[in-house]
């Protein structure tokens, strides 16, 4: 696993409502039950925990195209990369 792995699961699994099982990389976004509040929770945390600015418009789809949460690790990698 990568180093931001680890970290954004623990994240996302705090926020994720209805999970039987810790989140990994194969896990669904669509099943995580994240309503709008629980994004940005999550978002200011991966900012703070893990020191990356996550660009954030309220009126659009945060997760655009991703499908899994290792589409969203992918995103904060290469945003991660760009600092």
């Amino acid at each position: 696993m990568a180093d931001i792995d680890q970290p954004l699961l623990e994240i996302i699994k705090d926020h994720a409502v209805g999970l039987t099982e810790a989140p990994t990389r194969q896990t669904p976004i669509a099943d995580l039950g994240i309503d709008s509040f629980s994004i940005v929770e999550i978002i200011y945390e991966v900012e703070e925990k893990l020191g990356v600015e996550v660009p954030f418009n309220a009126n659009e789809n945060p997760f655009g195209e991703m499908k899994s949460v290792g589409d969203l690790i992918d995103a904060l990698n290469t945003l991660i990369e760009k600092k």
